[in-house]
């Protein structure tokens, strides 16, 4: 019903529009007797988890002035000239007649097109139904989002879904004009085949609160950047997804991941029977991975002698290294490659959003004698922060690998990879990063976190500087995970430390989850929310996810006062906001 009343306001907008074009246009009836209206497909809008729009079309109306047929007529250039100046089009009457056909004036209601057009210039114009494509930029939303370029979707969801999202096919109307009459009549139609919505798993109310997390954390460390990605870890839904960067490096870029990789690495060992939990080292708090190379790897301090779940634990270098020599010494290069792949690295997740890139997972016949040291630590290896994220998540799922998905209706996918017993020996070693370990900054009262920190230097064109990721990934409650989150700062200054950086910032996001922070607004169709204390921006898009048209701003600031009608009472047709600077 909804969208047949929609078809039939838009017949009768349409139908006054021609009558009143007709009065000049067709006098007695004479010329063509039919005229057709053609009606553009519309595109699918793009959703929050919460069904509110984040993408959509929205209907502009566009007067072409046809300039060829002004000149046949030879319409009234003192008319034309007072139109431009209405529209406020500076270019000169004479420059506009070069053109075949020239755009005077666009709005979302025809009238305040009409109105711009003098009555002497109406019979050359004609009122074109169009649509112009909006979306939320705000909180790394428009990255995620992609855009829309010569109709088709470029990037993120809006390529992704582009078959889905597209519109198929226009619709018309034909009218005819039967003597001389002002109105014609309908003879016949056909509906346009727009395109169908896709609903996202993200929050908007979480989206914004993350954002600003992470934001304040790269001005507090002076980083180039920060991300975050929260999922849930069961389904795989990705209900948060931040860069401050303006492109979308979360699937598109990669990083080396330091010694976030060492509970894969430990779980390949253990799987590949290639260790045992009994091992145990004496760290000197260096190593030398290959006799004929002067390469060394270095520990932050001497570990003595250590097991092997504390070597994760104390993010052990020398352990690590001491590991992946007994992977490659039991299933070779060729078999530590295929476990990486196995695990997700090398290889697109399979998300919804177009742009992903696959990583760096050079084949065995391309490493170094170096390599299978350096991998094992997290170096000489680039993995998107959403294949790490997923291959973390693994230990929170009983050794499942779950796809990641940002579609809220999609089904879960998820394939076997490490044996229970295994994934219950790095599990309680990520618990126990976070009671004992680097990461205890990501400690919450009254809940067990299981994660791992990682330092990764950056390397610049070839060389490693005094460049660091900061990472930490976790996952929480430990013993039954239901949100897994990934926190990354590029190249933060002073401390540098995933266990410094990254930990902390996990923690907050971790509060919004547990505490129920993320603000959420009530809105039910047909009733004011109440909006005192947003930003007006927030405000502003709520109001426009229940269709509210006309808004008033009064006052100055940037927070929303007072407003008018007051919560929960019948939304009106105008809606009153007054701003302040209070919050």
């Amino acid at each position: 019903m909804e969208k047949r009343l929609g078809f039939l306001l838009l017949v009768f907008a349409l139908f006054l529009i021609i009558s009143f074009v007709n009065f000049f246009f067709f006098p007695l009836g004479r010329g063509n007797p039919h005229w057709y209206i053609f009606i553009p497909p519309k595109r699918g809008s793009i959703l929050d988890a919460k069904r509110r729009r984040i993408a959509y079309d929205s209907p502009k109306y566009v007067a072409y002035l046809d300039v060829d047929f002004f000149k046949r007529q030879k319409g009234e250039k003192a008319a034309l000239e007072r139109t431009l100046e209405a529209c406020g089009i500076e270019e000169d009457v004479d420059d506009v007649l070069k053109h075949n056909f020239f755009k005077l004036a666009e709005a979302e209601n025809k009238e305040d097109v009409l109105k711009k057009i003098e009555p002497d210039i109406i019979p050359f114009v004609s009122l074109e139904l169009e649509y112009r494509r909006k979306k939320i930029q705000d909180y790394g939303m428009g990255v995620l989002i992609g855009t829309v370029l010569n109709e088709k979707g470029k990037g993120g969801i809006e390529g992704f879904f582009e078959n889905v999202l597209k519109g198929k096919k226009g619709g018309f109307m034909e009218f005819l004009y039967k003597g001389p009459r002002l109105s014609p009549v309908l003879t016949g139609y056909s509906l346009p085949e727009n395109g169908k919505d896709v609903q996202t798993s993200i929050d908007l109310d979480l989206q914004r609160r993350v954002y600003e997390i992470v934001e304040k954390a790269v001005k507090e460390f002076s980083a180039a950047a920060g991300h975050a990605i929260v999922m849930e870890s069961k389904t795989g839904k990705i209900i948060s997804m931040v860069t401050t960067r303006n492109w979308n490096d979360l699937i598109g870029g990669y990083i080396e991941p330091g010694s976030t990789i060492k509970p894969v690495v430990y779980a390949i060992a253990l799987e590949t029977a290639a260790a045992s939990v009994s091992m145990t080292i004496e760290c000197n708090g260096w190593i030398k991975p290959v006799e004929s190379l002067s390469i060394v790897i270095r520990d932050i301090e001497k570990h003595g002698k250590i097991s092997f779940p504390t070597g994760i634990v104390k993010s052990c270098n020398v352990m690590s290294v001491k590991v992946g020599e007994l992977i490659v010494k039991k299933i070779g290069v060729d078999g530590f490659y295929k476990w990486l792949k196995k695990v997700g690295f090398g290889s697109k997740t399979g998300v919804e959003m177009e742009g992903e890139i696959e990583g760096v997972l050079r084949e065995p016949s391309k490493w170094s004698l170096i390599d299978p040291a350096e991998i094992s630590i997290g170096q000489g290896i680039g993995v998107t922060p959403l294949q790490l994220i997923s291959a973390l998540n693994i230990f929170a799922n009983n050794g499942y690998w779950i796809k990641p998905s940002i579609s809220k209706d999609s089904p879960v996918e998820k394939r076997k990879i490490f044996s229970e017993d295994v994934v219950k020996v790095i599990k309680q070693a990520m618990v126990d990063v976070v009671k004992n370990g680097t990461g205890k900054l990501a400690q919450m009262i009254g809940l067990e976190i299981a994660g791992k920190t990682g330092t990764a230097q950056k390397a610049v064109s070839g060389e490693y500087k005094d460049l660091y990721h900061s990472i930490f990934v976790g996952f929480f409650p430990a013993d039954d995970p239901k949100y897994t989150i990934l926190v990354h700062l590029d190249s933060p200054s002073g401390m540098f430390y995933g266990g410094d950086v990254a930990a902390p910032v996990f923690r907050r996001i971790a509060e919004l989850l547990v505490e129920g922070k993320e603000e959420k607004i009530k809105v039910i169709d047909g009733l004011m929310p109440d909006l005192i204390g947003l930003p007006i921006r927030d405000a502003l898009l709520v109001l426009d996810s229940l269709r509210a048209k006309n808004v008033k701003i009064n006052g100055k600031g940037w927070v929303v006062t007072n407003q008018s009608p007051p919560p929960n009472h019948p939304l009106e047709e105008e809606v009153v906001l007054t701003l302040g600077n209070q919050k």
